[in-house]
Formats: C-alpha cells, sequence, structure tokens
C-alpha cells in the first residue's frame, strides 16, 4: 500500500494537468451531436445469444454464420477430458470470432450417431432442417501420450466438405489447445478470406488482494494465464516487444521504471528519476514517456535494451504522453494536453509535422494505432461523462464503438488489426477484459473471474 501511494504521489502533477477535469461534472459544452450515433452491439458470452443479423456502426449488416458443432468422437476409446477441451476450446474461439452463432446442441431432433465423417454418409437435409450452414464433424486418437485430431468442415447447402487451410499434426496434450486454435483460424479464414486470431496473447494489469499490482500474460480466449512479476511493488502498463517480450513499468524500487520481461527474465531498461512509461515498439525503436525527474513529460526514443536516450521527440509545455507505433513505424500516435484538454495527436517517427487529430471532445486518451494503418482507437469521455471506446482515422473522422454499457477504457489492436480488446465495468463487478470486433458490433467477456484489471496489449503468438 505505501507503494501505491508512491506511485500516485509521483503521477499527481502529471495527472492534475491530463485529467484536470472533474468526472462528476456534466461537460455542458459538449453536446450529444458532438458524437457519432451509437453502434448495435451484442453482449453476452458467445453471439449465438443475439440476432443473428445485427448493425455495424449503423451501416454495413454482418450476417452471422448458423453452425453445429455435435460432439467430437473417440477412435478406439479416448478420455473424456481431451473431448470436452476440444470441443470447449473451438466453441469459445468460433464465438468470441463474432462470425457465427453456434447451433445449441439439443436442437438437434434426430439422431447425430447415424452420422459418419464424409458427404456421403451425412444426411445433410437433417443438418439443414435445424437451421445449419456449415458443419463441424470431428473424431480423434490418443496414441503414445499425443492426440491427432481429424476435424472436417460441411457445407450443409452443398453437402460437400470445405477445403482448409489446415493439416492434423499429432501434438501433446499441452499443446492440444493450440491445435485446436488453428483448426479454428482455418475455420475463420474459409469464410473470411483472414486467418483467425487464436493462439495469439493479451497481456495486462491486475490488483492483487495484498494491495499489489502485477503483470500477468494470457491466451485471448482468456486461458493459460500466466503471472510475469515478482515482486511486493506496483506494476502497470505492460505492452509487447520483440520476440514476446513484455515491457512494463514497476515503482518496486520507488521510482517508476521501465523493465523488460523475456523468457522468464526481468530487465531493467530505463531508470531516469520520474517517468519511465507507456512504452511502445516498433521494428527496433521504442519510444518512452520521460519527465526527467521534472513535472512535465515528453516523448523520447530510447534504446530497447539499454535505455540510452537516442532522440527527444516532443518538447512542449504540455504534458505529452501515450505513444503508439504506425505499423510501417513512420509515425506516432500519442495524447498532448498542450492545446488544454487531453487530445489525440500524431507525428513523424522524427518528432517533426506534430498536429492534432481529435477536436470532438474534451479528455481523448489511450491511442492505439490499428495495424492496418487507417485508423486509430482511443478512449474518449463523452456528454454523460462516460467513457467509451472511438476510433478516429487520418482525416479526424470520429467512430463511436461502445455505448450504455457501463465505461470502456484502454483499447489495444489485435495483430492482424480485425479485434479490439479494452476494459469495460459493465455488469458492476469492477473491470474486466473484453475483446469485440473492430467495428464494434460483437463484444465478449473474456475474463470472467474477479476485476480491477487494467491497459489490456494484444501481441501476437
Amino acid at each position: 500500500m505505501k507503494q501505491d501511494k508512491m506511485a500516485r504521489n509521483q503521477n499527481r502533477t502529471l495527472r492534475q494537468r491530463l485529467g484536470a477535469l472533474v468526472l462528476g461534472a456534466m461537460m455542458a459544452v459538449l453536446g450529444a451531436a458532438l458524437w457519432f450515433s451509437p453502434v448495435h452491439t451484442q453482449e453476452g458470452d458467445g453471439v449465438g445469444e443475439g440476432d443473428i443479423t445485427v448493425d455495424i456502426r449503423g451501416a454495413v449488416r454482418r450476417t452471422l454464420i448458423p453452425i453445429a458443432l455435435p460432439p467430437i468422437r473417440a477412435m478406439g476409446g479416448g478420455d473424456a477430458e481431451v473431448a470436452r477441451e476440444i470441443m470447449t476450446t473451438l466453441r469459445r474461439d468460433l464465438q468470441l470470432s463474432g462470425y457465427f452463432t453456434i447451433l445449441p446442441n439439443d436442437s438437434f431432433f434426430f439422431d447425430i450417431g447415424s452420422d459418419g465423417m464424409s458427404p456421403s454418409t451425412i444426411n445433410f437435409e437433417n443438418w439443414y432442417n435445424v437451421g445449419a450452414s456449415g458443419l463441424v464433424k470431428g473424431a480423434y486418437k490418443e496414441a503414445g501420450g499425443q492426440v491427432k485430431m481429424d476435424m472436417r468442415l460441411f457445407l450443409v447447402e452443398r453437402g460437400i466438405q470445405a477445403k482448409l487451410n489446415w493439416t492434423p499434426s499429432a501434438v501433446n496434450r499441452a499443446d492440444l489447445r493450440n491445435e485446436v486454435h488453428a483448426f479454428a483460424n482455418a475455420i475463420i479464414e474459409f469464410y473470411t478470406g483472414n486467418r483467425g486470431i487464436f493462439g495469439t496473447r493479451i497481456t495486462f494489469a491486475t490488483r492483487t488482494r495484498a494491495g499489489e499490482k502485477h503483470i500477468y500474460v494470457m491466451d485471448v480466449d482468456g486461458a493459460g494465464l500466466r503471472k510475469i512479476t515478482d515482486n511486493k511493488g506496483i506494476n502497470v502498463l505492460p505492452s509487447f516487444g520483440a520476440g514476446g517480450g513484455i515491457y512494463y513499468t514497476s515503482y518496486k524500487r520507488g521510482n517508476p521504471d521501465l523493465y523488460l520481461w523475456k523468457g522468464g527474465k526481468e530487465t531493467l531498461v530505463s531508470s531516469k528519476p520520474g517517468q519511465n512509461s507507456g512504452a511502445s515498439y516498433c521494428r527496433g525503436k521504442l519510444a518512452l514517456t520521460l519527465s526527467q525527474g521534472g513535472s512535465n513529460a515528453d516523448i523520447y526514443l530510447i534504446h530497447p535494451t539499454t535505455g540510452k536516450i537516442q532522440k527527444r521527440l516532443t518538447d512542449h509545455w504540455g504534458i505529452d504522453t501515450s505513444p503508439s507505433w504506425s505499423p510501417d513505424c513512420k509515425k506516432i500516435a500519442f495524447v498532448s494536453d498542450r492545446s488544454g484538454t487531453p487530445q489525440i495527436y500524431v507525428m513523424n517517427a522524427d518528432g517533426s509535422d506534430q498536429r492534432r487529430l481529435t477536436f470532438q471532445g474534451r479528455y481523448n486518451t489511450t491511442p492505439d494505432w490499428s495495424p492496418k494503418g487507417n485508423e486509430i482507437a482511443f478512449c474518449g469521455r463523452d456528454e454523460r461523462n462516460q467513457f467509451d471506446i472511438f476510433t478516429v482515422d487520418l482525416e479526424g473522422q470520429i467512430t463511436r464503438l461502445t455505448q450504455n454499457q457501463g465505461s470502456n477504457e484502454e483499447p489495444s489492436y489485435s495483430p492482424d488489426g480485425n479485434y479490439i480488446v479494452f476494459i469495460s465495468s459493465r455488469g458492476g463487478a469492477g473491470s474486466r477484459i473484453y475483446i469485440m470486433t473492430a467495428d464494434g458490433q460483437s463484444q465478449n467477456m473474456i475474463t470472467r473471474q474477479g476485476g480491477g484489471f487494467s491497459t489490456p496489449s494484444w501481441g501476437g503468438r
């Protein structure tokens, strides 16, 4: 608790200028017309709980694909837990993808055991009559401590097997979930042309019962949770670096210093007096917020492992924080209060051509540049003092992704740019982690237990 208080005190000057607006006061100068109309969203444990057709940003319409996932079969006997793990993982992946509605197994009015694993042995009329467009049939075999799956996707209306970009492999039990992820990604690729994101990872910070704050990493579906910090301090603002490394700021020595965790080893990178926070990595370049022991904060380029300052990118009386690289590493989005309130700005990688991007709203923070390069996600406070997720394109056009579901903050794009992870207070159980499709249409919680999660960052496999 003492370190937590120290962390708050050292950030106070920055927060006074970045967060001078009082949350309890309504912003009368900001009318509802300033924000775009809300997107229609679905919420729940799976997209199958909502309507089949939903609106995206009030214009484009997406039709979810009804797909049947009957139980998988064991070839020559097998552990029932293996079958459960395969089907639970596959169902969860397809639900979170935002492209499918999973048909409930109790809606199958016929004997599903009479079907085989080839088009000639499947009664497609039965599956068509229960509303299935896609059908997944599967079997698995255990031998020598390994599991090999035989998983197939069939197109019900056409009565054929789909050709997937996936070849089954025999894997150890520890790698079984990754093999299922690969199959789910192949299904998504077949229907959308884009490989799925399952098998990627999310890092985040969360508070413990002891009052500490630690950095964790987990699979995108919420499984495989792993704690990576092991100290008695406050650890915040994780982000992915090269080769699966994770940068984060820790107060364990009193000062907010930057560390790099990689391969189970922690290395001190930057310990300049004052803030060393908000690290953003791109192809050998590391952007960081440094306050250099003073009350101001600016953005610098530093060496990604030694912490040596390479270039100061901003030099302004305003507070400049939260750098985020464009996918080509040629530009940086950041937050500055130089206009009087925190807004999203962009600049070239050498610090030149700094320009304001957001002009709607009086409190816009935590930008994250889409890997597609076309837009930046950020958190904004609206006319009702609620925090929500928005995107802004490079011409300043703003689109709203969340509304009327608690406070929604700290967005981070998936590596392919098709999804966004964020925290939300919806449900009243504290801040939990959600993912949504990048259009904001399909939103699903991935941390079912606990609360107090913050600053999720999405990385590769």
